[in-house]
């Protein structure tokens, strides 16, 4: 086992050739794959594909090496599709620090290549031969579809309470780690156990990981985060940082924040989350989540895969992949 990161480092490498491998070739489908390419090749951290190789290499289950890449494909390009109608839906001009397909191409484009990322990642799958498979994935695209239309009924609404918060984000984001981490272990039918501590894992994973990623529009700079900051403000999305800093006020000052946001005041609302101190229980609350996920991995065999499963997770909390 002590060659662990070479073989991850290798099994990641060709998850890469085949993200491309897939989307050239198919000449009367030129200009939807340029584009779905160029998206690709804004890179990100391919999280998604290391959980899922990680975890796979964790069940030491005797997978096909080409199983396992197609399926680590697959869940890339399930991302980068739901990232391209995200785009649409937010109005988003820049992602990654590239112009998004809508910004450049009009929504009508972004639409169309979103859904023929769709079709590459169940084609991705499809050599798997396995129904319980597609079954999980399904059930991801759906669990997307159903963050996505929550977030959309409960635009502007402060009194989001932290259950529905919660809720939301795992459809937008923890489904999809969830079926990224146990899609292979559903694969090779492992034990319920297994499934239901890998499943937690990515649950609470992706749940810390959102929140980050909710904190960091109201405390990064445009640069560094690769989108435009306040985008969710200027949405009406109701995030973390926005729903702690109302709960925290009373009174005027309660109606003044309320106000603030109704206004896309980015200025005054960020004054009212520094001084309810939001930022700082928005870092607990992802801390907790994280700390849940990698306590979910006691029952995975002791190898360097589990930890590095858990390690993945801190970094994914602290952005220092």
């Amino acid at each position: 086992m002590d060659n662990y990161k070479q073989v991850l480092s290798e099994s990641l490498n060709e998850v890469e050739k085949y993200l491309f491998t897939t989307l050239s070739g198919h000449k009367i489908e030129e200009h939807v794959n340029s584009l779905c390419m160029h998206v690709v090749r804004s890179g990100g951290k391919r999280l998604r594909p290391r959980l899922a190789l990680t975890a796979a290499l964790a069940l030491n289950a005797n997978i096909k090496p080409e199983h396992m890449i197609e399926f680590a494909a697959a869940i890339e390009i399930l991302h980068t599709a739901t990232l391209i109608h995200d785009d649409v839906i937010d109005k988003a001009e820049v992602r990654r620090g590239e112009s998004t397909i809508n910004a450049t191409d009009g929504n009508h484009v972004a639409v169309l290549a979103g859904d023929y990322m769709f079709t590459r990642c169940f084609l991705a799958l499809q050599s798997l031969g396995s129904m319980k498979l597609f079954g999980a994935v399904n059930n991801a695209v759906s669990a997307l579809v159903s963050g996505e239309l929550k977030q959309l009924e409960k635009v502007g609404d402060l009194d989001l309470s932290f259950d529905d918060y919660e809720n939301t984000i795992y459809c937008k984001t923890g489904a999809l780690f969830e079926v990224a981490v146990t899609g292979l272990a559903v694969y090779t039918s492992q034990k319920a156990e297994i499934i239901e501590a890998l499943a937690l894992y990515g649950k609470k994973l992706g749940i810390g990981f959102q929140v980050v990623d909710d904190m960091l529009d109201y405390s990064s700079n445009s640069e560094h985060l690769g989108k435009t900051v306040g985008e969710d403000l200027a949405d009406g999305r109701i995030t973390l940082p926005l729903i702690i800093a109302y709960k925290s006020l009373e009174g005027a000052r309660k109606e003044e924040f309320k106000n603030a946001v109704a206004q896309n005041n980015l200025d005054a609302v960020l004054s009212f989350i520094a001084d309810t101190n939001a930022l700082a229980q928005c870092k607990n609350y992802a801390d907790k989540a994280i700390a849940e996920a990698q306590q979910a991995l006691a029952v995975l065999p002791d190898t360097p895969y589990r930890q590095v499963l858990c390690d993945l997770a801190s970094k994914a909390v602290n952005r220092s992949f």
